[in-house]
């Protein structure tokens, strides 16, 4: 065996090492879990939809929720600061109960959702809907 192929595979152990290490360090802004919890409505009825969490520090008081919500939109929640945005589909990746976000997912613009009628709700006009999400 040469010296190159000999050289190339003593350094496959380190450059795995090095990439998941970026990965995880490069993950928490950007790696989010299916949740089961939240009730989404649209227009008063209840719509089957899929829910996302991420803790970009790894703290629970700064939690961010993807919502998707087939037909009518995929929106970001800031549950820390109480506002939110729409999320384009091309922004992230859904995996199997996972969602990686291609950018921070702490970045966008952010707007103050409609007023509270219940306690843990967000409430947000989406194209002519009236999106609710309940925790």
């Amino acid at each position: 065996m040469s010296t190159r192929p000999k050289l190339f595979l003593s350094s496959v152990p380190a450059v795995i090492i090095l990439l998941a290490l970026l990965c995880f360090l490069y993950a928490p802004g950007h790696y989010m879990t299916r949740i089961d919890w939240p009730t989404v409505k649209v227009d008063g009825r209840v719509v089957p939809a899929e829910a996302y969490i991420g803790n970009p520090t790894h703290s629970e008081a700064e939690a961010y929720i993807l919502v998707h919500v087939a037909g009518t939109g995929d929106f970001v929640l800031n549950l820390e600061e109480e506002i939110y945005r729409q999320a384009s589909s091309h922004e992230f990746l859904r995996l199997h109960r996972t969602v990686w976000m291609l950018r921070p997912m702490s970045q966008g613009h952010w707007v103050v959702p409609l007023p509270f009628l219940h306690v843990n709700e967000c409430r947000i006009a989406s194209s002519g809907h009236l999106v609710t999400v309940s925790f």
